[in-house]
């Protein structure tokens, strides 16, 4: 696994280093260029000086010198004046004998043209000019030929090049420095986020990230995971209620079970009495059955093993079969049907999976209001969604209360909190989701609950 302070020091190290390399070498090349010039400039006043001399009649001026290989570079210009074949006329030292010329140089030059050259000799480049005396004096033939070592300029090229190479690599190594101390900036806020993040403690709740959530940079960082810290407080208190809820509700019927069993097992009993005993335990059992099938359930839907079989569905009739069904298994609560004023059109829904949520809501109607409590269903059409609504005149729920009622195990007051495992707003909730749709609860129209289901007509 790579370091991140490692990886950026020896990236911005490297850059820096590519940085300075290209712009000694850009210098280099361009210095070595101006010398060269410089030097061509140099040599061809030197000729133009030289060629007028030889005018007037005079001779070149000569210029004391050693003839060992040494003295080549001590003098700083060379002149020779030579005939039309190249033969030497004179010198202004002995040296410049020997040294050789360039005869398309020689020949250019007669035509009255500066003409260049740069031949080897001993062992070092020699840079040449040639200038016809004629362009001064018409009908002389003679031409000056003005040389210069480019060894001293090679000489200091390769000083000037060693020196920007010493800038590169100090500049790399305080580049590198620096980048190991930006980096090492630059991280420790992370470190320290992460060290903060590693002791939050499994279990705990509440605890919060605030290592540098004052800084631009890392606010939205520490902002994001101490969102997903609350979520997962969140998750930690809904699933330590859903524990407790649960085992609240399955230690009631297994209580009441037990103390059944108990009371019978004390004295002989009639046969009618063990019968009423086992008919009161396959009660609790049924109940400890729902408990389990709608927990399995819940969890298939939200797991998505259970998909919608969609299909066109007269919604009408599909609430019209769920109020029918409610009636027949309820006497003591008036259910109303009125027919929708429009008519509604087919929506593609799953029929079982939405009349197992019109039942539950209307059970819930039923289970949580006082008897004789009128039940009320409507169905409306829009657009694009058919709504259904239930509608009680029970107690109602404190408002409070309203943004938890699809939460599993969650019980309302007292009031609406008779029997039942807390489970079916929640699996109607989460069937609806499966459908694309919404579901919510608000108070009635004066008193009581409304639970409004809305279904897209499509998927």
């Amino acid at each position: 696994m790579q370091s991140l302070r490692r990886t950026l020091s020896v990236r911005f190290a490297f850059t820096m280093f590519t940085a300075l390399f290209v712009i000694a070498l850009w210098a280099f090349l361009g210095a070595r260029r101006v010398l060269r010039s410089e030097l061509d400039r140099g040599l061809a006043a030197a000729a133009h000086i030289e060629s007028a001399v030889l005018v007037i009649g005079h001779t070149l001026p000569p210029i004391p010198s050693r003839s060992d290989p040494e003295a080549f570079q001590e003098v700083n210009r060379f002149a020779i004046a030579r005939d039309p074949a190249g033969h030497v006329l004179s010198v202004n030292t002995p040296i410049a004998r020997e040294m050789p010329y360039d005869s398309a140089a020689l020949a250019a030059a007669r035509r009255d043209t500066v003409a260049w050259s740069t031949q080897r000799w001993r062992g070092e480049q020699l840079r040449s000019v040639y200038l016809a005396v004629a362009h001064d004096a018409p009908g002389d033939d003679r031409v000056i030929q003005v040389a210069a070592s480019l060894g001293p300029l090679e000489g200091a090229a390769r000083t000037m090049f060693l020196l920007m190479l010493g800038t590169v690599a100090l500049g790399t190594v305080a580049a590198t420095l620096g980048a190991g101390w930006l980096s090492r900036s630059a991280t420790a806020p992370v470190a320290q986020i992460a060290a903060q993040a590693a002791a939050v403690a499994p279990g705990a709740v509440g605890q919060r990230i605030t290592a540098h959530a004052e800084v631009e940079e890392f606010n939205r960082l520490v902002g994001v995971l101490n969102g997903m810290l609350e979520r997962l407080d969140r998750g930690m208190l809904a699933q330590r209620r859903i524990i407790a809820d649960v085992g609240h509700d399955l230690r009631t019927p297994i209580t009441a079970m037990h103390g059944e069993v108990e009371v019978a097992l004390r004295h002989p009993r009639d046969p009618e009495h063990y019968q009423r005993v086992l008919r009161s335990l396959l009660e609790e059992i049924d109940h400890l059955g729902t408990i389990s099938d709608t927990l399995l359930l819940l969890a298939r839907i939200e797991a998505g093993e259970l998909a919608p079989q969609r299909a066109s569905t007269d919604l009408g009739d599909l609430v019209a079969s769920a109020v029918r069904r409610t009636q027949q298994r309820v006497s003591d609560h008036p259910v109303a049907y009125p027919l929708p004023e429009v008519a509604i059109e087919s929506v593609s829904v799953d029929r079982n999976m939405v009349g197992l949520v019109l039942d539950h809501l209307l059970d819930n109607a039923v289970r949580h209001t006082p008897p004789e409590t009128p039940v009320r269903v409507i169905l409306t059409g829009e657009t694009d969604a058919v709504s259904v609504s239930i509608e009680d005149e029970g107690p109602g729920v404190p408002a409070e209360t309203l943004p938890h009622l699809f939460e599993r195990f969650y019980r309302g007051d007292a009031a609406r909190g008779r029997g039942g495992a807390g489970l079916g707003l929640t699996v109607a909730a989460a069937i609806i989701a499966a459908h694309g749709g919404t579901i919510s609860a608000s108070p009635g129209n004066g008193r009581g609950l409304r639970v409004t289901v809305r279904l897209p007509r499509t998927a």
